[in-house]
């Protein structure tokens, strides 16, 4: 069984689970990273706005609702939650990063560059989001 199909098998049982509880936000999350592995990044957030709306303080679930809309290109929508991530926990690399590239795409270079030398600062030199902040800096 392909990787694909295995998750499209857990995405039903997930939504089966969520029909039953759906307020269990555990399930919520897990349910939204599977969608948006497989692409479907608009019901991923609404999953992920759907956790928002039960704990309002879910930094994770504000960064996911940030990302995905920094993906559908939703670039204000996307400032929002990461501007409300990166307020809820200051110590996260990757919400400053992804904030920063949200405010390049808008043209706010001086926000971007602060935004992503937080995230260089707060990311080990190994990590993944440390390249990817070097290359938008390249950028400014």
């Amino acid at each position: 069984m392909s990787d694909t199909t295995q998750l499209e098998n857990r995405i039903v049982e997930l939504d089966q689970a969520v029909a039953n509880t759906p307020d269990n936000t555990d399930l919520l999350y897990e349910l939204g990273r599977a969608l948006e592995s497989l692409g479907r990044l608009e019901e991923a957030l609404s999953k992920f706005e759907s956790i928002v709306r039960l704990e309002p303080e879910d930094h994770e679930s504000i960064h996911a609702v940030g990302a995905i809309n920094l993906k559908l290109g939703n670039d204000s929508m996307a400032i929002l939650s990461l501007k409300r991530a990166t307020a809820l926990w200051q110590e996260q690399p990757d919400y400053f990063a992804d904030l920063g590239e949200a405010l390049y795409k808008t043209g706010d270079l001086q926000g971007a560059r602060v935004a992503l030398e937080q995230a260089r600062d707060l990311a080990l030199p190994n990590e993944e989001v440390s390249e990817r902040v070097r290359q938008v800096l390249n950028k400014l």
